[in-house]
């Protein structure tokens, strides 16, 4: 409203009253409209204390104030009140009462003394309301030297020193002084440096009530200026409840009154924003906003100050949707019913699928003057729904199109003639301005489907576009000179081409939007310049959730686990800060596109009070995700700066382009004849990088192999599980390459086939030829490696990260890093070698080898026979005591008693001493029996059996034996394993189970193990029957002991049999050949073809030789273990 009135009943009171007269009668509407002005607001600039060089002119500039009830063009303020009072200074004449009241003028220089302070006071009023006004103070301390006037403007996120969290801060300094020197810039946050830009761009979501920023700039001369900003928290609006009346309704019909009170905020006045789904619906600051909807479950409500902090609610509702679409639609324009309108026809929309409907349906559009933002809203929406609806393009669905976005360009128009251009940069009306980018994008695909018009018109448009000059007068004359170069039925693309190049021109102006649509006209872009975006996040307790944070450019993303910051950190209590740096290079780059660097490096600090990082941290029990939304390529990528969504669904940051040239150099198409027909390519692949093979086209189905290191096989391509479907346009295989050294990759492929290649026919293929077409894409995730020897050994390392294995980058690219510092990221596309495939020769049976190593086994296994039927005896000697009746007592029948003693196997199981066995019946003599020994030439060895014949009357089963020695010799403690004791006559036997040493001690023996002539009985548990068996037949295992050995060259067993130690020897040839065998695998005719140039590698020698010792020494161990516990 430009025409206040000043009387104080109807300040901010206006009425509207129409008249009019119809058929006679006359009639008359009046409306009352309360007009709710925004405050004042009076701005010193330079901040609330600054300093001034004595010598020079001092300026005091408030023409930033403003009244927000005005528009920014207006004449603020037609009077502005300043004072001046110092306490150092009191008489000075330049600072008094009243010393000026105009927005800007200056105390001449040497006017004030040095080191005195001097206070300013600026105080403005509302032109006809001198109720409404604002104070504002500076206080100016002059010095001697010179200093740099440096002061902090606020760009987002900063209005009256409030910030919102959750939300992008951006500030920005300005020097008044500097001219056009250098300058360096040094950025503090509550006394951290955190950026050295000119702009300071920070994300807190967690913040105390305030934040102190203080700003040094640095002159090559020595010369410095600072200035410091304090931010208070804005907590938005709290309180307060939502509701609608009515609650249920009729989509497009029924009107809803949406009520929203008791809200309580720092910053007034408050205003409410209805949403249904995305779609701004309208605003209100009271309940008397009637809005239609859509068919919808609630309406979201986001209450916002006049700082734009917000809060978000909703309203449940249920909408029924309509049956049929209304038949007059257009009469609600009569009745003055625009929002109604709106929403019908958005609603009819969804339904038609031609666009002679969508023109009927917006006819009228073009004769209503729209000027609200929810208008624009509804009209973005509206368009997206006609372009996904109509199927096919054609120039009806291009006209409508155009029209709609003219509409749009207009209702931006409307808007920025009373409000702020930045409009759309607010949060209310973040989907508003993803809506119009996806408006952008759509306009943009047709103007370059379009045909151009004739040289003649089409380089008087790119002329006026290149210089600046293009506008609506110039356009209009173009489609008056398209008119007369050809008929109708030629001039009509043309003329859409215009219109709609011209209205995309218009959209990208107020979006401030990139162009793209005239990127290949000729004309030399300028170069993007480095950007810097940092975020700066804290946790007052430790986050026990997965952290995820955006970057604020929305490029970046950065996610971990809570064991990251106790790993880095040391503790998991206390308070956590995290710091994004995000930062778009500026390369001069010539070379091929696909040999370029990244361009996006992003930097993440982790710290609680203090980021002193200097060097990288490795992750040694943890792991840090990032994900980059876009590629190192601004020419190919799609800038998405200020965008509440990182990235759209539709748009694909680098996925298949076939119509670039990057791509169409690199893609790879061949044909198949035959179903023998074999295709390989190769291609270098770094370390630690992925591979990503994309076919775009293939009409048969392909059996496909992908591997590093070697050529694929005639074997693995025939047994290859990985296939491609026919008809396929976008089937994706990956490799990833973990090695520390860059290798070679191979690809290889043919016609599906159940057969191997060799069984399969040289015929050709159905419906064929098969043609493919596929492309090589490189992923790589680098880290920055920080050294402290200083810059130059600083660079780029492949260690650290490596990308995942997913199969699409359409939503980003995500790496996982072992290493917190510094990340980039590659994405480009290589061109693939073909290779020859060559012949394999078949694998054939030789014969005579055959037969050669079946007469060597054969010769072997009957060796081995002989030897275990006739020479597998133990050592062993009968001794034969005559005589040995006549000292009985007994007068009984005379038996004849065999005595078999039977020494160890372990070491020294033998003695050198003179063995005495006494026999104790319960009713019977005793009797002795001693074996005398030289011990020089013993009896008893280890591992021998010693048989004792005796006949007797006195020896009866069952019976005692009483062992012992004389101690002689050398080595008198010996190894007895069992003594068994036989009667001949009645054929029982009587077995004594010992396995101990005999030693000084007389060792008395007694069992109850008897059994007579045919029984079968296991002496002893299992297990010491397994351990016994084990150390006779296995102990030898380690030793080279020959078949020809002597069968008493055994150290530890002297006494093992030839036969038993043959077997020995001819298992550890086959265990030793078993594992040749599986070093080196079945025998192909692939391998063959491969290793025919040489018989045998060193390599594999030694690699050979160490498996065996190896096993060798762990069975010997295990052994000798074995011998130790139970020898």
């Amino acid at each position: 409203m430009r025409f206040p009135t000043s009387y104080e009943p109807w300040r901010n009171l206006y009425l509207l009253q129409v008249e009019g007269k119809v058929n006679g009668l006359h009639f008359a509407a009046r409306c009352y409209l309360k007009s709710i002005m925004g405050n004042v607001e009076a701005v010193i600039l330079g901040g609330q204390n600054r300093l001034a060089r004595q010598s020079e002119t001092i300026w005091m500039n408030g023409s930033l104030s403003c009244d927000f009830s005005k528009r920014r063009g207006d004449i603020q303020f037609s009077s502005y009140n300043w004072n001046c009072f110092s306490v150092d200074d009191i008489r000075n004449p330049f600072c008094q009462r009243n010393i000026s009241s105009v927005a800007v003028f200056s105390i001449p220089a040497n006017s004030f003394k040095s080191g005195c302070k001097y206070i300013f006071r600026l105080q403005v009023s509302r032109d006809g309301n001198p109720n409404v006004s604002s104070r504002k103070v500076q206080g100016i301390t002059v010095i001697d030297h010179k200093i740099l006037q440096v002061t902090i403007e606020c760009v987002r996120n900063c209005r009256n020193d409030f910030f919102t969290p959750s939300a992008k801060i951006h500030l920005t300094s300005r020097c008044s002084n500097c001219g056009g020197e250098l300058v360096r810039y040094k950025w503090y946050i509550d006394g951290q440096l955190l950026v050295t830009s000119r702009d300071l761009r920070m994300y807190i979501r967690s913040a105390s009530k305030g934040i102190r920023i203080k700003l040094i700039v640095f002159s090559k001369y020595g010369i410095y200026g600072r200035k410091v900003k304090n931010l208070v928290r804005n907590t938005g609006p709290r309180g307060g409840l939502c509701s609608v009346y009515p609650r249920q309704g009729y989509e497009a019909i029924t009107p809803f009154y949406p009520c929203c009170q008791n809200f309580v905020s720092l910053n007034g006045p408050k205003e409410y924003w209805y949403f249904a789904g995305s779609v701004l619906l309208g605003s209100c600051v009271d309940c008397n906003c009637e809005v239609y909807l859509p068919v919808t479950s609630s309406i979201k409500v986001l209450v916002c100050d006049v700082a734009w902090a917000c809060r978000t609610t909703w309203i449940k509702v249920k909408i029924n949707p309509l049956r049929s679409i209304p038949n007059n639609i257009h009469g609600l324009l009569d009745n003055g019913l625009i929002d109604r309108y709106l929403q019908t026809i958005q609603s009819s929309a969804s339904h038609i699928t031609k666009a002679e409907s969508g023109i009927i349906l917006t006819r009228n559009l073009t004769n209503i003057p729209f000027q609200s933002r929810s208008s624009l809203a509804r009209l973005a929406n509206l368009t997206l729904t006609l372009s996904h609806r109509l199927y096919f393009v054609g120039q009806q669905k291009e006209s409508l199109l155009t029209m709609l976005v003219k509409i749009i360009n207009d209702n931006f128009e409307q808007i920025n003639k009373n409000e702020e251009e930045t409009f759309i940069m607010q949060k209310p009306f973040d989907n508003l301005r993803q809506a119009c980018r996806e408006v952008y994008e759509i306009i943009e695909r047709l103007c370059k489907m379009s045909p151009r018009p004739p040289w003649s018109v089409y380089s008087h448009y790119y002329r006026a576009f290149s210089t600046g000059k293009l506008d609506q007068s110039l356009v209009e004359k173009l489609v008056d000179e398209t008119k007369k170069l050809g008929n109708d039925e030629t001039n009509i693309p043309w003329i859409i081409w215009l219109n709609s190049t011209w209205e995309m021109e218009r959209l990208y102006r107020h979006l401030n939007y990139h162009r793209g649509i005239l990127s290949d006209m000729g004309g030399q872009r300028k170069a993007l310049p480095s950007e810097v975006a940092m975020d700066v996040q804290c946790f007052n307790t430790f986050p026990k959730k997965i952290v995820r944070v955006l970057t604020s450019d929305k490029i970046h993303m950065v996610f971990f686990g809570q064991a990251v910051l106790k790993e880095v950190l040391g503790t998991d209590e206390g308070r956590v800060c995290l710091k994004l740096v995000s930062i778009k290079l500026k390369l001069n780059w010539w070379y091929p596109i696909y040999k370029k660097p990244s361009t996006l490096v992003l930097s993440v600090r982790i710290f609680q009070r203090e980021d002193n990082f200097t060097v990288h941290i490795p992750l040694n029990r943890s792991q840090i995700h990032t994900k980059t939304f876009i590629t190192y390529d601004p020419e190919l990528a799609t800038e998405n700066r200020n965008s509440s969504r990182s990235i759209s669904s539709r748009v694909s940051p680098r996925s298949i382009l076939l119509s670039t040239a990057e791509i169409k150099n690199c893609l790879r198409e061949g044909t198949l004849q035959t179903h023998q027909d074999i295709r390989m390519y190769r291609l270098v692949l770094m370390e630690h990088t992925l591979l990503a093979v994309h076919f775009t086209t293939s009409t048969h189905k392909l059996q496909v192999v992908l591997r590093t290191k070697k050529k694929p096989s005639f074997r693995e391509i025939s047994d290859s599980k990985c296939t491609i479907p026919a008809l396929s346009t976008n089937t994706t295989l990956l490799l990833r390459n973990n090695c520390r050294k860059a290798d070679r990759a191979y690809i290889a492929l043919r016609v599906y086939a159940n057969s191997s290649i060799s069984q399969t026919d040289n015929t050709p293929i159905e419906n064929g030829p098969a043609r493919y077409a596929f492309v090589f894409q490189i992923r790589s995730c680098d880290t920055w490696w920080y050294s402290s020897s200083g810059l130059d050994n600083q660079k780029w390392s492949h260690y650290g990260c490596y990308p995942t294995m997913d199969l699409s980058v359409e939503k980003g690219i995500r790496c996982t890093c072992t290493i917190l510092g510094t990340y980039t990221n590659y994405l480009h596309y290589l061109p693939g070698v073909e290779l020859p495939v060559g012949v394999f020769n078949v694998a054939k049976l030789n014969v005579i080898v055959i037969l050669f190593y079946v007469t060597i086994f054969s010769f072997i296994l009957l060796w081995i026979l002989w030897l275990y039927v006739y020479r597998n005896r133990l050592p062993s000697k009968t001794i034969l005591f005559p005589k040995f009746e006549l000292d009985d007592e007994s007068t009984g029948e005379l038996h004849n008693v065999l005595i078999s003693l039977r020494t160890g196997g372990r070491i020294n199981a033998g003695t050198t001493a003179s063995v005495h066995l006494s026999f104790h019946g319960q009713s019977q003599p005793v009797r002795h029996i001693t074996i005398m020994q030289d011990p020089e030439h013993i009896i008893l060895k280890s591992n021998s059996t010693l048989y004792i014949w005796v006949r007797t009357r006195d020896i009866r089963i069952p019976t005692t034996i009483m062992v012992s020695h004389n101690n002689a010799g050398r080595f008198p403690k010996w190894f007895l394993r069992r003594i068994e004791l036989t009667d001949i006559q009645t054929g029982k036997t009587q077995v004594f189970l010992a396995r101990q040493w005999v030693e000084k001690r007389t060792l008395l023996l007694s069992s109850s193990l008897i059994y007579s002539q045919g029984d079968v009985r296991m002496f002893d548990r299992w297990k010491n029957r397994f351990i016994m068996s084990f150390e006779m037949l296995w102990i030898n295992w380690s030793l080279w002991q020959p078949v020809t050995g002597s069968w008493r060259e055994s150290v530890k067993y002297p006494r093992m049999s030839r036969a038993k130690r043959i077997c020995e020897f001819i298992s550890k040839l086959l265990i030793n050949f078993t594992i040749c065998v599986v070093f080196f695998g079945v025998t192909t005719s692939e391998n063959l073809n491969l290793n025919r140039s040489t018989f045998l590698q060193y390599k594999d020698i030694i690699i050979l030789t160490m498996l065996c010792s190896f096993v060798n020494l762990m069975l010997q161990i295990m052994f000798d273990l074995v011998n130790y516990r139970f020898g």
